[in-house]
């Protein structure tokens, strides 16, 4: 199966986009919901692309707690060249929240330029710096997230965040079920559905099957 709009052949013709899939070894796989579908210790130069499904990034740290690091959506790229991190005391896997059909590629195949120094490689090494910019953004929002003292400020500042990337006329939606959210925000999941609830009766969160709707007029008294 061609991926037709995958990212990191964005802007390359469809002849071109199969020579390049062939020419870096990429390996198309599926996986079944809860499976893993890779640990980082044991992949370290592999890069994969959500082709479709969805999957998250979860790391432990060395008490073995879990944390969800990124929700991972159709075209979301994912690899230890994108976690920004150097930590070895940690570990990260990514795992699958439903069926998933994944694309891996090597990144030293990408890098790697090619003998001809083809303009359709040349793009894809554009391709790939440009992701790594937005994967740069995706970590400040979630340093933003994480930097908020309350479980009300951490809630608000996630959910406000995914309302300014859903599409004008969509109705934001959470990418996470109420545990898989606590584990993302790093607090007590019944501290976040105590919350979610005392916010919902204050009239400035309405949820709907992980549809929601902010109310901006919540200012404080301070």
């Amino acid at each position: 199966m061609l991926p037709e709009y995958n990212v990191l052949f964005k802007g390359i013709d469809q002849n071109d986009c199969r020579r390049m899939i062939s020419c870096f070894n990429a390996d198309i796989r599926k996986f079944k919901t809860g499976s893993k579908i890779m640990d980082y210790s044991d992949n370290p130069d592999k890069l994969g692309i959500v082709l479709s499904g969805t999957a998250v990034m979860v790391r432990y740290d060395i008490n073995g707690v879990r944390s969800i690091m990124e929700s991972l959506d159709e075209q979301s790229v994912f690899g230890v060249y994108f976690t920004f991190t150097a930590s070895q005391r940690s570990g990260i896997e990514i795992i699958a929240e439903n069926e998933c059909e994944i694309m891996f590629v090597r990144r030293s195949k990408i890098t790697k330029r090619c003998e001809n120094a083809c303009q359709c490689h040349s793009r894809v090494v554009e391709n790939l710096l440009e992701l790594m910019s937005e994967k740069a953004i995706s970590l400040n929002e979630r340093i933003e997230v994480l930097s908020q003292r309350s479980i009300e400020d951490k809630l608000i500042s996630c959910l406000s965040i995914i309302e300014e990337k859903t599409p004008k006329g969509k109705t934001p939606k959470i990418p996470f079920s109420t545990t898989a959210l606590s584990d993302y925000l790093c607090v007590n999941r019944s501290a976040l559905q105590r919350e979610m609830t005392r916010l919902k009766k204050a009239g400035i969160l309405t949820i709907s099957k992980r549809k929601f709707t902010l109310v901006r007029n919540h200012d404080s008294d301070n």
